[in-house]
Order: structure tokens, then sequence, then C-alpha cells
């Protein structure tokens, strides 16, 4: 069985077209599926892949392919009504990250760890009774997160 959560954080991936609603319907039936990371034979399965997606579900006694999403959510809703598992495989790649946004995080990211060594730096004062010490580091964290509650804005325009 897979996570509900899981199942819809591959909507954050690069989908192909009309598999929004295929893993809207999954996620309501996680129970009923499992995540793969081979293409299994012989079972029923659903490849979600970046060009397309192609679902082997069986109906009327045979295992019938089907690739257009309209006809792989009407199998699926017929398939669920049993409580078989569905395998499901995914070949996705990531949605591509801004620069600007990666740029953001590595500063998050850089202010985070320095808050974390003024702490320690802290708890290092409390320790050894340094005053001096202490109230340096808490001005510093203090300063920090002062910085951090304050709206920052910026005008930037970005030329395509």
């Amino acid at each position: 069985m897979i996570a509900k959560e899981e199942l819809l954080l591959l909507k954050t991936k690069i989908l192909p077209q009309g598999a929004d609603s295929i893993l809207d319907f999954l996620a309501a039936r996680h129970q009923q599926v499992e995540l793969t990371h081979i293409v299994l034979e012989n079972v029923p399965l659903l490849i979600i892949g970046r060009h397309g997606m192609i679902a082997r579900i069986p109906a009327a006694g045979s295992v019938q392919k089907v690739s257009k999403p309209d006809e792989i959510l009407s199998r699926l809703r017929s398939f669920f009504n049993r409580q078989d598992v569905l395998y499901l495989f995914v070949n996705l790649p990531d949605l591509p990250v801004p620069s600007e946004v990666t740029e953001l995080l590595r500063e998050v990211q850089k202010r985070d760890n320095e808050k974390e060594r003024l702490r320690q730096q802290i708890d290092e004062a409390l320790s050894a009774r340094d005053k001096e010490l202490f109230i340096r580091a808490t001005n510093e964290l203090n300063r920090l997160q002062s910085e951090q509650n304050q709206p920052v804005v910026k005008s930037r325009r970005f030329q395509i």
C-alpha cells in the first residue's frame, strides 16, 4: 500500500496529459495501490512516464492495455470495484527549480545554520558561565531573528 501523500507528491513532477485526475483517483484508493520500481509482468499495472501512461488492467478474463487517460480512468474504476492490488510504476522527472528559488533556499539554509551555531554557542556559554560570550551570542541571535521577521522587499526585473 502506498501513502496518499506519496501519491499526491507525484503531482509536483512533470506529468503527462491526464495524469492529474488519475493520481487523484488513485489517492482516494491508495490502500489498493502498491508502488513498484520495476515493470512487472502478469499483474495489474499502471505505468506513468513523462510522455504518457499505459495501463494493463484485467477485464473479461484477459489483460487489456489502454493508454488514453479517459480509458485508463474508466478501466481503473471497474478494476477497483474488486479488492485487487494495482501496481504503479512511475518514471517522471522533477520539475526544474528556478535559480532564484535555489538561491533563496541556500540563503535560508545559511541563516538557519548560523542560528543553530549561535544557539550552541549560548549553551556552551551557559555551561562555562561565560557572561560576555552569552550576551554577544544572544544579541547576535536576536538580531538575526528580528531581520528574519521583517519583510524584505526587493525589486527585480527578470528579462526573458
